[in-house]
């Protein structure tokens, strides 16, 4: 997902930009509908960000983010930012989305111990769990709580695994003492990803100390848990089919797929130049198809078709889907000219569709894709989008770009 702190937001779109943007005149797919609502679609009285999608093939059932918000659902009374997980409604109205999602969906509290007390920390940064073929059930985030597992006895930022299935929770930075962050976890709620003191570690959950995967920062693991991308003095690592390799120089963000056929695909945003086609002064979005232990196609997405020249502007990595190349989905937000489009990239057509566009230097970030990208959540200051009832504040908002199956 794109990650950015609340301070980049306000100046995010004045930044990098060569050339205005006209505004779509239809996007593709549903409105987007907010998300971080209180029960009765009230707007929320803090910003909210860094959503997730569960993996769950075409269902995308779960939607996390964090909030500072205190009245999405009752009783949050720590004055702490919290993780939240929202329920798609049920039937029809889960495809549509052509009213307000609340209280037609759920919102539950996920940054809670397994006796249900809310943290006395902040908590941050989910990860859903759920595949192509494993139904979703947990999710992992930071916190610098110190009572919501056995075994953290300190404020200082731990990793935890949330089973809303089960109502469990458990410390998945065991004994590491550096503060632990940024976590990712594979399909079926086994194993999860997270940096601590410059180090990238895997964990399972409730089980062992955490494995040492290699130096860097912010790891991504692939929905069937075939592979991890992490970043590594300012460049892509990749950890799949046995291989460990430096897909990047220059990049961050990245995301990367499951295994397929042709291998696997790594999206990843950067200001380096890979392609002949890259005639952009700002940040592209490139896709690098990995087989064996080498990188066999190096992909600009971030132009208005394959082959065409860069959008421009500023452009940021958004999640591929599951299957990736060359049959997958990307997504991707472009900023230009005081204002921000999320895009849609079909690698198989070659085409890209705009899905939200956001003006009047409002902003769009924090995306993440569904498994087969039907559906597609991030955050926004936009003002505009329906049903927004906060102003310019910061909110997560969700939309369907085709038809999938309902819950």
């Amino acid at each position: 997902m794109l990650r950015f702190a609340s301070l980049f937001v306000g100046v995010f779109s004045a930044a990098c930009l060569i050339a205005p943007a006209a505004a779509p005149a239809q996007i593709f797919g549903t409105p987007p509908i907010p998300i971080s609502v209180g029960p009765h679609g009230e707007g929320a009285n803090g910003p909210s960000g860094h959503a997730t999608i569960s993996g769950d093939d075409r269902k995308a059932r779960y939607v996390a983010f964090d909030s500072a918000a205190s009245n999405l659902v009752g009783g949050d009374t720590n004055g702490r930012t919290d993780v939240f997980v929202w329920s798609r409604p049920h039937g029809g109205e889960g495809l549509r989305l052509s009213q307000p999602a609340r209280p037609s969906g759920s919102l539950v509290r996920a940054s809670v111990s397994s006796s249900e007390a809310q943290g006395n920390g902040d908590s941050s940064n989910p990860s859903l769990d759920g595949s192509m073929h494993n139904r979703p059930g947990c999710v992992t985030f930071q916190s610098t709580s110190s009572n919501l597992a056995p075994g953290d006895p300190d404020p200082v930022s731990d990793v935890f695994v949330r089973n809303f299935q089960r109502g469990r929770t458990v410390l998945i930075s065991r004994g590491i003492g550096a503060p632990a962050g940024d976590p990712s976890i594979d399909g079926n709620c086994g194993s999860v990803a997270f940096d601590a003191g410059g180090m990238v570690f895997v964990a399972r959950e409730g089980r062992g100390s955490p494995h040492l995967l290699g130096s860097g920062s912010n790891p991504s693991y692939a929905r069937d848990g075939s592979a991890i991308t992490w970043m590594q003095g300012g460049g892509i690592m990749l950890r799949a089919g046995g291989h460990t390799l430096r897909v990047a120089d220059s990049g961050s963000d990245p995301h990367v797929s499951d295994r397929t056929s042709g291998g696997w695909a790594v999206v990843f945003q950067t200001g380096a130049r890979l392609t002949g086609n890259d005639t952009n002064p700002g940040s592209d979005v490139y896709m690098r198809v990995i087989r064996g232990d080498h990188v066999a196609v190096t992909d600009l997405i971030s132009a208005s078709r394959r082959g065409a020249h860069s959008l421009g502007g500023s452009n940021l990595a958004g999640g591929i889907t599951a299957y990736g190349a060359p049959r997958g989905i990307v997504t991707f937000a472009s900023a230009q000219g005081g204002s921000d489009t999320l895009y849609y990239r079909n690698n198989h057509t070659g085409n890209i569709d705009d899905l939200a566009h956001a003006s009047g230097g409002a902003v769009i970030f924090d995306v993440a894709t569904s498994a087969r990208a039907n559906f597609v959540a991030f955050s926004s200051t936009y003002s505009g989008f329906r049903f927004d009832h906060n102003g310019s504040q910061q909110d997560v908002f969700f939309k369907a770009l085709r038809d999938g199956d309902a819950l």
